[in-house]
């Protein structure tokens, strides 16, 4: 039985307020210790990413009780407890005052025992949805190496992508067709293999990093532009493939949309996003992005609804790496053990079998694959 439960998995805080409805419940409660601890998400280094923490006193039983945030100006007033209308602040705390904002903040909500121990740990997401916290994140991202794992986990998640792939393409995009890469990054394509039977264009805001690969790749046209709205003209393009992009933007129907307008009739979209209901998260019943930088990660269904209503039919779907390797009977966040504390090479053999069979059950998997084609206006 839970003792802390937020009604909200997410809370808007572009502005740097944000309140959280709770519903709790304690016995001797004045006994226990019941903090909201803010740190960047999945980046818990103290003091540098760690925005505070804040203790709270909560009501006696079952009650309904909601916690104000102000962090507009960071300190021990910047969290509160309101109950019937009375607001109570915090009993202690710790604060950073010059803690710089991460895309998403991960707001736990950890009750403790008289003794000390950790009871539970209820996680609900910040999202800073600013573009200038979002350009911020990137250039400290790619001053420090981007996105290069030590551990073997994402190696592997990136390699079984890339298989999943291959056939995929060869089969939906035509012979002699082109297909667009969207917010392509170095480009899957190249990646994969260094020829096509098909054209591929591979657009990214990145000069810098397109004027390389295409010194390394000049088989690829390469073209700066935006994601989302694509610089292309109407039904340009007879596939389109969108890789982990939707869930780095704010609202992904305008970008769907767009997908739509780029494709001729009857186009391919081949589609990859994590989930935002995968295993572990719908087993804790939170809402904790993939990565630091997701803003609308979506579930399974979500993204069949968002994919449907914007015009297309969904053909085929499947997806990559089951997290059944979970602390099922912790009190605590729920997470894989093999990308943990077994995210060793010894355990590669483990992890190449779960990323296969994120095939079979893909509506709880960790990431998504959707293809689709494009119907008629």
């Amino acid at each position: 039985m839970r003792r802390i439960q937020p009604v909200q998995r997410s809370v808007d805080l572009a502005a740097r307020r944000a309140v959280i409805d709770l519903r709790t419940r304690v016995r001797d409660a004045a006994r226990h210790v019941f903090t909201l601890d803010l740190y960047s998400h999945l980046d818990e280094r103290h003091p540098e990413t760690h925005a505070g923490w804040w203790a709270l006193r909560l009501p006696e039983g079952d009650a309904q009780v909601r916690v104000g945030l102000d962090l507009t100006t960071i300190g021990p007033h910047s969290v509160w407890l309101e109950r019937d209308g009375q607001r109570e602040g915090a009993i202690d705390s710790w604060t950073n005052p010059d803690y710089r904002f991460a895309p998403l903040i991960g707001i736990q909500c950890v009750l403790r025992s008289p003794e000390g121990r950790v009871l539970e740990n209820r996680f609900v997401t910040g999202k800073v949805n600013d573009p200038t916290v979002m350009a911020g994140y990137y250039k400290k991202l790619h001053a420090e190496g981007g996105y290069t794992p030590v551990e073997p986990f994402l190696f592997e998640l990136h390699a079984e992508m890339l298989r999943r792939l291959e056939p995929l393409f060869l089969r939906h995009v035509p012979k002699g067709g082109v297909v667009l890469d969207a917010g392509c990054g170095r480009s899957l394509f190249t990646e994969i293999r260094p020829d096509w039977p098909f054209r591929v264009v591979a657009s990214d805001v990145d000069l810098d990093l397109l004027k390389s690969r295409r010194d390394a790749f000049p088989q690829v046209e390469w073209a700066v532009g935006s994601a989302h709205p694509l610089p292309f003209k109407d039904a340009a393009f007879d596939a389109l493939f969108a890789g982990e992009l939707i869930e780095h933007l704010g609202d992904p129907a305008p970008a769907v949309a767009d997908f739509h307008r780029v494709l001729k009739p009857g186009g391919t979209l081949i589609l990859t996003t994590p989930n935002r209901l995968r295993l572990a998260n719908l087993v804790d019943r939170s809402d904790r992005p993939y990565s630091p930088d997701h803003l609308s990660e979506m579930s399974y269904d979500e993204v069949a609804v968002l994919l449907r209503a914007g015009g297309f039919e969904i053909v085929r779907t499947t997806g990559l790496h089951l997290e059944l390797f979970l602390n099922w009977f912790s009190p605590l966040p729920k997470l894989d053990w093999l990308q943990r504390y077994w995210n060793r090479p010894w355990a590669v053999p483990l992890m190449r079998l779960m990323l296969k069979a994120g095939g079979l059950l893909p509506r709880y998997a960790v990431d998504l694959v959707f293809v689709c084609r494009r119907l008629a206006p």
